[in-house]
């Protein structure tokens, strides 16, 4: 028995220098949850993504990613591409600015927290062209219970701007990216 608790004590910490290794080598990027209360970030889990969505989309055997396609990735791998142009965006321009994600377990979830100088804004990446209502849910909850927020930004798959309500708008995501 005690072999077994040393192997798993081995392989956790194998697993965990691996990732530091692939984090160091530009490969993948932690994305920390978001919480209001700050100490307890920690003790969440990260979101892993790819730095490059092309190794993604290979490592994930994508060959085609067409709308028309019913490929089950798409949403991820546009997702890990929208993150990395905004992080690369955010390091060129507003380098103080985090990232991280919010996901209530089984309930809302938004793909991007930006917090920068006191403000928060909160974008939901869709690779649709259409959204629905509860395509909005994350976005309208995270507004909800996060007074500092300035905003929310649905960024889909078309070519003009619509204003949702109050701080919430749907954005094409050449737009965000500009």
């Amino acid at each position: 028995m005690s072999t077994l608790l040393c192997l798993g004590r081995h392989t956790s910490a194998t697993a965990t220098r691996y990732l530091q290794l692939l984090e160091t080598s530009f490969l993948v990027r932690r994305v920390p949850p978001f919480l209001n209360n700050r100490s307890s970030r920690p003790i969440k889990s990260p979101k892993l993504h790819f730095t490059d969505s092309g190794i993604a989309a290979h490592l994930a055997q994508v060959t085609s990613l067409h709308p028309a396609s019913a490929e089950p990735m798409r949403g991820a791998l546009l997702e890990t591409w929208v993150v990395e142009n905004i992080s690369a965006i955010l390091d060129a321009h507003l380098p103080e600015a985090t990232i991280s994600y919010c996901h209530e377990q089984g309930r809302h979830k938004v793909d991007l927290v930006i917090e920068a100088g006191g403000k928060i804004w909160a974008i939901e990446i869709k690779a649709a062209s259409r959204w629905s209502d509860s395509d909005l849910s994350g976005l309208n909850a995270f507004l909800d219970r996060t007074p500092q927020c300035v905003g929310g930004i649905l960024a889909y798959n078309r070519k003009s701007a619509v204003s949702l309500g109050p701080r919430l708008w749907a954005i094409p995501l050449g737009h965000l990216l500009d």
